[in-house]
């Protein structure tokens, strides 16, 4: 006859399995609550910045026919030099020596063959700070706008002189890009009053940048236009009646009038941008050559018409955002009329260089500089007509 079960064990184990259930039950029940309690408290913590609504218009499309349209343009990019890092801005001297700064505050030379062969990067100088915008004056300095040192002069012996670090008894808080006009009159940027490039800027969506002027003669320098969205690249029409400002976060390019009837006003140059601008540069024939930075981000834009989840992003960590407003990997560069008609893009849209910072046409090559977070090195490609 068999045995009967021994009931007091079965009750027994019953009891050491429910135990584990019961404290699995009572963790999840309790990560659950501090997790709610997190969002509530996230939730009624003010926002930092009030942000301002946009209702962003719609991006060109890539796909359509037209200047826009998307082709490999960049794609058979040859590296130039990898010394630099990141080289934000890329200027030549009377010699075709190329120049062109990097995020560790270095300043470096690049020397040509006979054959256009690029030749080892040499070391020019060093700002220790980070220099963005490069251009050579009439009398053979490198005058740069170093986001972290100001407005600086740099010598043929490497020797750095700060020329303005203040305007109207406030800090030039982070000076961008730069165009010299024939009299010596500097045109540059001051990117925002925040000091740094931050995402609570782009959720704010309000405007901190300037655009100053330099006066070598009396060492004065001015505030030519206020209120502008991250201010960046700058360049001078050909007949310096006009300087031009790359409005970043609003996809812009804003014009200022410095002769004629429309002296001392402003007015859109052009607008709804594919992306970010950044630097411009102007080519012989007068046109205008932008780096964008990245292409549109469509989160970005949503956000902007919505105030109430702009202020709960600039909440989060710099750090955590810095994903958000990663460019894409999309190479893109863009060439302007004078009229500020759009003559074509120039696209990688495989990612091997993106980042552009950068475009200028010089010598049958287009050059490429990039910033951080994009691909590194200066880069070119040959100008096809």
């Amino acid at each position: 006859m068999p045995s009967k079960p021994d009931l007091s064990i079965k009750e027994s184990q019953g009891r050491k399995n429910k135990k584990p259930r019961k404290w699995v039950r009572r963790t999840g029940l309790s990560l659950l609550a501090v997790i709610f309690l997190g969002v509530v408290i996230f939730m009624l913590i003010p926002s930092p910045v009030q942000p301002a609504k946009w209702l962003a218009p719609s991006a060109p499309s890539f796909e359509q026919a037209g200047p826009w349209q998307q082709n490999n343009k960049l794609s058979s990019a040859e590296l130039v030099t990898d010394a630099p890092k990141f080289p934000e801005f890329i200027t030549f001297d009377k010699e075709g020596t190329l120049y062109t700064g990097d995020s560790d505050g270095k300043i470096y030379k690049v020397a040509f063959d006979g054959k256009g062969n690029p030749q080892k990067a040499q070391l020019y100088a060093d700002t220790k700070g980070t220099p963005n915008g490069l251009m050579f004056d009439a009398s053979g300095n490198l005058i740069v706008t170093d986001v972290q040192k100001g407005l600086l002069s740099v010598d043929p012996s490497g020797n750095v002189t700060v020329l303005a670090d203040q305007v109207d008894g406030t800090p030039i808080y982070l000076a961008n890009e730069l165009d010299i006009a024939k009299d010596g009159t500097i045109y540059f940027s001051d990117t925002s009053n925040y000091g740094r490039v931050t995402f609570k800027e782009i959720a704010e969506n309000k405007p901190h940048g300037r655009l100053l002027k330099y006066d070598p003669a009396t060492k004065q320098t001015t505030v030519m236009l206020e209120g502008l969205y991250f201010a960046n690249g700058v360049a001078l029409s050909a007949d310096e009646d006009f300087v031009l400002v790359a409005e970043s976060y609003h996809y812009q390019l804003t014009r200022y009038w410095l002769k004629g009837p429309k002296k001392g006003t402003s007015d859109i140059f052009a607008d709804n941008l594919a992306g970010f601008p950044d630097n411009i540069t102007r080519d012989y024939q007068g046109h205008f050559w932008v780096g964008l930075f990245t292409t549109r981000i469509p989160f970005v834009d949503q956000m902007h018409g919505s105030p109430w989840l702009a202020g709960m992003m600039a909440k989060l960590p710099q750090s955590l955002l810095s994903g958000a407003s990663a460019p894409v990997k999309h190479g893109l560069a863009v060439e302007l009329n004078s009229q500020g008609k759009l003559i074509g893009s120039w696209h990688d849209p495989a990612g091997s260089l993106y980042g552009v910072t950068t475009a200028v046409n010089h010598d049958g090559y287009l050059y490429i500089g990039t910033a951080p977070g994009g691909s590194q090195g200066v880069h070119r490609v040959l100008l096809t007509k």
